[in-house]
């Protein structure tokens, strides 16, 4: 029976720590382009799966994201992806990409963007 007991604990443990929620994004220096200032907002994946897209920030230079992206059934050391966007009228420029590859806790992390501007981001595996 103890057996048994120990074994279920294990799993709800297991089962628990597969939750993964990407938050608190935020940029800083967001580039402008021909027709402003970007218009940015953040597409965010696991792996090759997407999890979902922030609101766009109109003429944000340094815009701020409410949304959280969750992952049921994440794994350790599995890639997260971020991509900032700028929406425009007919195609949306790709400002910058961030990778992380996840792992157990809290992490707080930020990466430069190839177009300019810094992504910070929070991420919970647990």
């Amino acid at each position: 029976m103890r057996c048994i007991c120990l074994l279920l604990l294990l799993c709800a443990v297991c089962w628990a720590q597969t939750q993964l929620r990407v938050s608190n994004l935020r940029a800083k220096g967001l580039p402008q382009d021909v027709l402003g200032i970007t218009d940015g907002y953040v597409k965010v994946f696991y792996r090759s799966e997407l999890l979902g897209q922030t609101e766009v920030r109109k003429n944000e230079a340094n815009p701020w994201w409410r949304e959280d992206f969750v992952y049921v059934y994440a794994n350790p050391n599995n890639p997260v992806r971020l991509e900032v966007h700028d929406k425009d009228l007919i195609w949306d420029d790709l400002v910058g990409t961030c990778h992380a590859v996840v792992q157990p806790g809290t992490h707080q992390d930020q990466c430069e963007l190839e177009q300019g501007g810094v992504l910070f981001y929070e991420y919970t595996l647990g």
